[in-house]
C-alpha cells in the first residue's frame, strides 16, 4: 500500500479537522477528495503530506512516517508561495537544486502545455502562477502528488490544461490525490472518490461503479451531502 490512514483523528483545540478515518491509498489511483469548506480535507492532505501529525492514529507513506519520506511526496497546497522575481527559468534552477528527481525536460513540457508565459511570478495573473508551480510540481518524479485545490479560482480555459497536462504527466506507479470544488469538470479523471463530511468519511467508491450505475461524481457528492 502506497499511504494509509489508519484511525486517524485530528484536534485542534476544542474542533475536530478529522474524526476516526481510515484510509488506503494504493500505487496507480487518481483519488478525487471531495466536501464543502471545513471538511477536513486540507487537514487529511497535510497529515499525508506530512505537514501536520495526528492526534490519534497512525499516517505512514511508503510504510514509514511522511516526515520521513518527503523526498517521495510532492505537495502543492492553496499558498501562492512563489517568489515573485522568479521566472520559469529560474524556477526550473531553483527546483533542480532541490530534488534529485526533478525532470527538467518533462518541466518544459508542462510549461508548454499549460501555457505558462516567460515573464517573472510578479507580472503574472493567479492563474499563470498557479500553472507555473503546478509544472513545478509534476515535473518530480514522486510517488504521492497531493494537489490541493489547483483548479481554485482561475478561469475554465486554464482549468482544461491543468486537468489535461494532469492525465498526460500522470504515471500508473505514482498516484494523485486532487482536492476540488471543481466536480464537474474534474470527475472524468477519478479513478474514485472520497468524500468527507465534518471530518469524517461518508463515500469511498470506485468512480467507474459509479458510472455503471448511471450516476455522475457530482451527483452522488449532491446526494450524499443533501
Amino acid at each position: 500500500m502506497l499511504a494509509m490512514l489508519d484511525d486517524v483523528t485530528k484536534v485542534y483545540g476544542k474542533s475536530y479537522g478529522l474524526r476516526d478515518l481510515t484510509l488506503e491509498v494504493p500505487t496507480g489511483q487518481v483519488i478525487g477528495l471531495l466536501g464543502v469548506n471545513g471538511s477536513g480535507k486540507t487537514t487529511l492532505l497535510k497529515l499525508l503530506s506530512g505537514l501536520l501529525l495526528p492526534t490519534r492514529g497512525q499516517v505512514s507513506v511508503l510504510g514509514e512516517p511522511p516526515r520521513r519520506v518527503r523526498s517521495k511526496l510532492v505537495f502543492l497546497g492553496e499558498t501562492d508561495a512563489i517568489y515573485r522575481w522568479m521566472g520559469p527559468t529560474d524556477a526550473g534552477y531553483l527546483m533542480s537544486g532541490l530534488y534529485p528527481d526533478f525532470c527538467p525536460q518533462r518541466y518544459r513540457a508542462l510549461l508548454d502545455s499549460l501555457q505558462v508565459p516567460t515573464r517573472r511570478a510578479g507580472a503574472m495573473s493567479k492563474g499563470e502562477r498557479v500553472r507555473l508551480r503546478l509544472a513545478m510540481a509534476l515535473a518530480r518524479e514522486a510517488a504521492l502528488y497531493i494537489l490541493d485545490e489547483p483548479l481554485g479560482g482561475i478561469d475554465l480555459a486554464a482549468r482544461e490544461r491543468i486537468l489535461q497536462s494532469i492525465v498526460g504527466q500522470w504515471r500508473a506507479d505514482a498516484s494523485i490525490i486532487l482536492s476540488t470544488h471543481a466536480i464537474a469538470e474534474a470527475e472524468g479523471l477519478f479513478d474514485r472518490v472520497v468524500l468527507l463530511k465534518q471530518g469524517s468519511l461518508v463515500l469511498d467508491a470506485l468512480a467507474e461503479d459509479l458510472r455503471e450505475r448511471g450516476e455522475s461524481v457530482k451527483s452522488t457528492f449532491l446526494e450524499v451531502l443533501g
